[in-house]
């Protein structure tokens, strides 16, 4: 059955590159698009596995701060775990995946509106709104950040002459990147993976990358090679210390792990990871934010985790986030068969694009048959009473 095109965290039509336009093209072209090109573009399925894995992650990622989880006694040994492979890690893999959904939702914003900049800006508004509502229950929540990060960042960079964006932004997200890792992490990080993220989004070299699995695996060899160079070279502390270090590593391994999820999709694997984690990613927005309310919910019922097991609740935790990772995928699988998308993408794209004209078009359609069925309702009433 052919779903409706669902709107996510970063996740966009497939489009191809656009070539240079003048704004009166474009508007001419906007005009001349039918329903039915803007709705029938296929999603690109690695990107929803990867996002819906990055979702788990970062799951685990909200899990000590939202139920003030310590690192003492038997912690402290899972605690340095977390911090090794999972803090940091994960959010990185979203805001490339972020800049990714951008660069291809720039290229549809081109075609279906004649002031792309203006949708994209609701876009963007509407995830401040929400990420500002979100953050009553988790402070540490990434959609405001995301959303300011996109206004000021993302939006200006559409400014750039097409024939010079791709190029341009890569060397600011290096610069950017290079500045995040030597300070510790933060805003230049994000801002960074945005705008490379933006770039890949927006060229061919994705649909390149996908199609080459020799030099995906390259890259994974690479980013995998040098975190254990990282590793081996440095302690828990010196890590910790050190945040530059920390925020280096968390960047290749975030490339290590998009690269190893890519390879598995190559594999008979493949079907596993799309039933999992594909719809997790499809409503990533809606899950992202379900989470939260199951977790802060669960913190009211039970606040100290820590009497549950010897590792100051962490593992208690786990299997709270694995439950909750398990009814989003049976929740996402079914609401999507049914509905195609997410209640919250459903109203990010209704608010990004307004209703559609093919939509306008069925319901005045679907109004005029219903008023043609009560004439001849009511036709067929008199008809009977002179009878």
């Amino acid at each position: 059955m052919t779903q409706p095109q669902s709107d996510t965290p970063d996740s966009a039509d497939i489009t191809g590159p656009a070539d240079a336009t003048d704004p009166s093209d474009t508007a001419r072209a906007a005009a001349s698009v039918s329903p039915a090109d803007l709705r029938g573009r296929p999603r690109i399925a690695a990107l929803d596995v990867i996002r819906g894995f990055a979702l788990c992650g970062i799951l685990l990622v909200n899990l000590p701060p939202i139920f003030g989880l310590g690192v003492d006694g038997g912690a402290r040994d899972f605690y340095r775990f977390y911090a090794d492979f999972v803090q940091n890690r994960f959010f990185p893999i979203f805001s490339f995946l972020f800049g990714i959904g951008f660069g291809l939702m720039w290229l549809t914003a081109r075609d279906r509106s004649s002031r792309p900049r203006l949708a994209l800006l609701r876009r963007f508004a509407f995830l401040g709104i929400l990420g500002g509502l979100h953050q009553l229950l988790q402070p540490g929540e990434a959609l405001l950040p995301y959303a300011l990060a996109g206004i000021v960042i993302l939006l200006p960079a559409t400014w750039i002459a097409d024939r010079w964006r791709n190029g341009v932004t890569v060397v600011l997200g290096v610069i950017l990147l290079a500045v995040g890792v030597a300070t510790g992490g933060g805003m230049a990080v994000i801002a960074g993976l945005f705008l490379v993220g933006f770039a890949i989004g927006a060229s061919g070299f994705l649909r390149s990358v996908l199609t080459h699995p020799g030099r995906v695996a390259i890259a994974g060899v690479l980013a995998l090679a040098a975190t254990i160079v990282g590793f081996a070279g440095t302690d828990y502390t010196t890590r910790q210390i050190n945040q530059w270090i920390n925020a280096g590593l968390g960047i290749l391994m975030a490339l290590t792990y998009i690269v190893a999820v890519l390879l598995l999709l190559r594999t008979p694997a493949e079907a596993v990871l799309k039933s999992v984690f594909a719809p997790l990613g499809r409503m990533a927005l809606s899950n992202y934010v379900g989470a939260t309310v199951i977790l802060v919910t669960v913190r009211l019922a039970t606040p100290d985790l820590a009497r549950f097991d010897d590792r100051g609740g962490y593992l208690a935790g786990v299997v709270i986030c694995a439950a909750i990772i398990i009814v989003q995928v049976i929740v996402s699988t079914l609401w999507l068969r049914r509905f195609g998308q997410g209640p919250l993408e459903k109203l990010w794209r209704l608010v990004t694009w307004g209703r559609s004209p093919e939509r306008r078009h069925r319901r005045r359609n679907q109004r005029r048959h219903q008023r043609q069925d009560q004439r001849r309702d009511r036709l067929g009433a008199v008809t009977s009473s002179r009878e």
